[in-house]
């Protein structure tokens, strides 16, 4: 981290735009970016690709940071509405998030047998949002799209259904 103007800034770009940003937020509703969040915001902009919450405590443990676990789970709906975060994806009934800052807009195939999470982009279904949310006077702040099923590895891990008894076709009863 470097110094400026009296604040500690993040060396890492992005950090230092959640950061920002986060700051922006909270001041539009009085609120203090305290020195935990600041760390929180840090943490989960350093972050790539989906991450559990319980991670983002043992990143800031690992920093040194004093962080408990319900200070960041209490900071997840403010680092959400800043848009620093968002929900990613659900599995195995584990809520995990990925960094909103300098991503590009995806969706997700979750596989309910492993767990493999696959990000994909299809122009077809934000063509269809922006048309269903203007049909019904919606504007749109933002979505989640997650599509659920079986990979193939674990499709191939699946016991195959006998084959069903042959019929004598001369006998019809």
């Amino acid at each position: 981290m470097r110094q400026s103007r009296n604040k500690t800034t993040p060396a890492n770009p992005r950090a230092a735009e959640a950061l920002g940003r986060f700051e922006r937020f909270l001041a539009g509703r009085s609120l203090r970016l305290t020195a935990a969040r600041a760390a929180i915001v840090e943490a989960a902009a350093e972050r790539h690709g989906h991450f559990p919450i319980e991670d983002l405590v043992a990143d800031l443990k690992r920093r040194g940071i004093r962080g408990s676990k319900a200070t960041v789970y209490r900071a997840l709906p403010l680092l959400t509405e800043a848009g620093i975060i968002q929900p990613a994806v659900v599995t195995n009934d584990i809520k995990s998030y990925e960094t909103a800052i300098g991503a590009e807009h995806h969706d997700h195939l979750v596989c309910r047998g492993c767990g493999t999470v696959v990000e994909f982009e299809f122009e077809a279904f934000e063509i269809l949002e922006r048309e269903v949310a203007a049909r019904h006077g919606f504007r749109l702040e933002g979505h989640l799209h997650q599509l659920f099923g079986r990979c193939s590895d674990c499709q191939a891990r699946e016991p195959r259904p006998p084959p069903p008894p042959a019929t004598d076709p001369g006998n019809l009863n």
